[in-house]
């Protein structure tokens, strides 16, 4: 799948899944936001960054930077509330918090290790609800 379809398709993924928990979802106009959509729900909006990946090892490795042809630029927690990781492959969508946003990539495990490492992995599983801590409503 192409990047730019790929993203497209993790978009619509996302989408799907915030309307089914209950969420309004718009989408900016044009390109030129540090997001992909806004959720709404109850007076509380969500400036959410979406990210489509193909599992590798076991894991999601999401890229918490933007590129283009001429700049790479982190994610901060001014441009965003949070990201959500869309698993390309099995259609699971898992929201990270925007105090993940110190790193330039974070890996999601969809398995255990196979070194059997625990300490310092971050599973995929624990990221599956929408973290609302530090979100304030606007009523």
């Amino acid at each position: 799948m192409k990047k730019k379809t790929q993203g497209s398709f993790g978009e619509l993924l996302v989408a799907s899944a915030l309307v089914r928990d209950g969420w309004t979802v718009s989408f900016p106009f044009g390109e030129n936001t540090r997001y992909d959509l806004i959720a709404e729900r109850r007076g509380v909006f969500l400036r959410v960054q979406v990210k489509c990946v193909m599992p590798k090892g076991g894991a999601l490795e999401v890229n918490l930077r933007s590129c283009n042809n001429w700049s790479v630029r982190r994610y901060t927690a001014h441009e965003i509330d949070m990201i959500a990781v869309c698993d390309a492959s099995s259609r699971n969508v898992y929201f990270l918090p925007k105090k993940e946003l110190n790193r330039s990539f974070i890996h999601l495990r969809l398995a255990a290790a196979k070194n059997g490492q625990k300490k310092f992995t971050r599973r995929a599983e624990d990221y599956a609800d929408m973290p609302l801590d530090g979100v304030v409503s606007v009523k």
